[in-house]
């Protein structure tokens, strides 16, 4: 099986015709596969893609991870982060509505078996709890946040000593915001001399998210070529037959009646609501619900393969908005430009701040956003192998894993540390786990700061579309 690890081509940006030319730095790099079959079937949390919530608790202490002690004479002095949102509802109203509208007309119509019409009943509840909560964080997204403050206080205590400054920042989003809440009030409760100040505004949205004004990367991504490529996964590999069978009397009905049903408020008659539609809705719910504070489930109405084809679907297409792919042209992971700049920037302010023998606390910056950063994120960084190439999009599970990357409230943690007459150290952690970088290092997780600065910054000097970010 041939995997090109690390990114390793990118376009000329006036053409976007693509011209490969070799990521800097080492080319091996950690290759993390979506769980095959025998996996899932042995730990059916794997099937959650990136609706698994938060996987490390303080309820659960083997699953908080072991870290490495740092080298002889160093101390943390200083954290760089950016986190996604914590656990929420779904976005998409339709997601909610569309199933129990489409259930309720095959309802009237006398086509539901006994688990359809029982189906519809927990629909119903779920859809009434969800509305007018869309995209808002759950009491247990606020509670993770909480748990990774005060994992990050108790690892670091150095760095949140006396009076030290903690700069929060969020995106405008609420769930985003709430999160921020969430972390900052945990550290305060832990030290009551913090200066934390907190922000959510417009004026940060250029690096705490997508900068994409004239479209150029939404273009990209929602080339009508890329989604007929993951319609044709789709069709390869969802098996809905099953599932609308257990709901649906009649399957010819449904044949039929598919094509003609459509939604009074959508006047272009769009989506025609299919088998996959209904498969589609139904596995999401089913692998969203234990994100809500709701006690119903529907892990009884879909299967373990039914959660394994959405996870590799939903995998596909994290491929194509956030990896270095030809479905992205090779380019998509640059949408993070501003951010990396920052994250280089603000370590650098830190340093010159309260000088590199560890001897004193710069505190922490703090920026709370989304997966649609986090992911680009590590892509662009190559942290944990995330910057592969894979042209083969039936390859791309056993390269690629979401989950491994943004589980709810998915996080990096830059950790720097000092030592006097030493260079500066910096580990990183993602989703609290010790991360490889694409640089040189005899010390791992430990690197040096200044070889991993220079090693992004070069990356951004070489960008094919570097003018767009000048």
């Amino acid at each position: 099986m041939k995997r090109i690890i690390a990114a390793a081509a990118f376009v000329l940006a006036a053409s976007l015709s693509l011209k490969a030319q070799p990521y800097p730095g080492p080319q091996t790099s950690p290759v993390y596969a979506v769980p095959d079959w025998e996996q899932v079937q042995a730990n059916p949390k794997l099937v959650l893609s990136d609706y698994q919530p938060y996987p490390i608790l303080d309820e659960d202490p083997a699953s908080i991870p072991a870290l490495t002690k740092a080298p002889k004479g160093y101390k943390p002095f200083y954290i760089s982060h950016y986190g996604r949102h914590g656990s929420r509802w779904l976005i998409s109203t339709a997601t909610y509505t569309e199933p129990v509208a489409f259930l309720k007309k095959a309802n009237e119509e006398g086509m539901l078996t006994p688990k359809g019409k029982d189906v519809l009943r927990r629909l119903e509840k779920v859809e009434e709890a969800a509305r007018g909560r869309y995209g808002e964080l759950t009491r247990l997204g606020a509670e993770q946040h909480r748990q990774i403050a005060g994992r990050m206080f108790k690892n670091f205590p150095q760095v949140f000593k006396g009076n030290a400054p903690v700069d929060a920042r969020s995106t405008v989003i609420i769930r985003c915001i709430l999160s921020m809440e969430s972390f900052c009030m945990r550290l305060k409760e832990l030290n009551p001399k913090l200066r934390i100040t907190n922000d959510a505004s417009s004026h940060d949205m250029y690096y705490m998210n997508n900068q994409d004004p004239d479209k150029f990367f939404n273009k990209i991504t929602s080339d009508p070529k890329n989604s007929e490529i993951l319609k044709a996964y789709s069709k390869k590999i969802f098996t809905p037959d099953r599932l609308v069978m257990s709901l649906i009397k009649d399957t010819s009905w449904f044949t039929t009646y598919k094509e003609k049903f459509a939604f009074k408020d959508n006047p272009e008659n769009l989506p025609k609501y299919s088998a996959r539609s209904l498969f589609y809705d139904i596995t999401e719910l089913a692998i969203s619900l234990p994100n809500t504070d709701l006690d119903i489930s529907l892990m009884d109405v879909v299967t373990l393969q039914d959660m394994h084809q959405l996870n590799l679907y939903r995998n596909l297409g994290s491929y194509r908005y956030a990896g270095f792919c030809d479905m992205g042209q090779k380019v998509t992971p640059f949408r993070q430009t501003y951010l990396l700049k920052n994250i280089i920037e603000t370590a650098d302010k830190a340093i010159e701040s309260v000088g590199t023998d560890g001897k004193k606390t710069a505190g922490a910056t703090l920026r709370f956003g989304h997966d649609s950063n986090l992911m680009p994120l590590c892509s662009l960084m190559n942290i944990d192998g995330a910057g592969v190439y894979e042209p083969d999009n039936d390859n791309v599970a056993n390269v690629w894993n979401i989950e491994h990357y943004i589980p709810k409230a998915g996080n990096l943690q830059f950790i720097f540390y000092g030592k006097k007459g030493a260079p500066v150290l910096v580990k990183v952690l993602l989703n609290e786990h010790e991360a490889t970088l694409p640089v040189e290092t005899g010390k791992f997780p430990y690197y040096e700061w200044d070889k991993v600065k220079a090693f992004y910054l070069n990356i951004l000097d070489n960008s094919p579309i570097k003018e767009r970010f000048e």
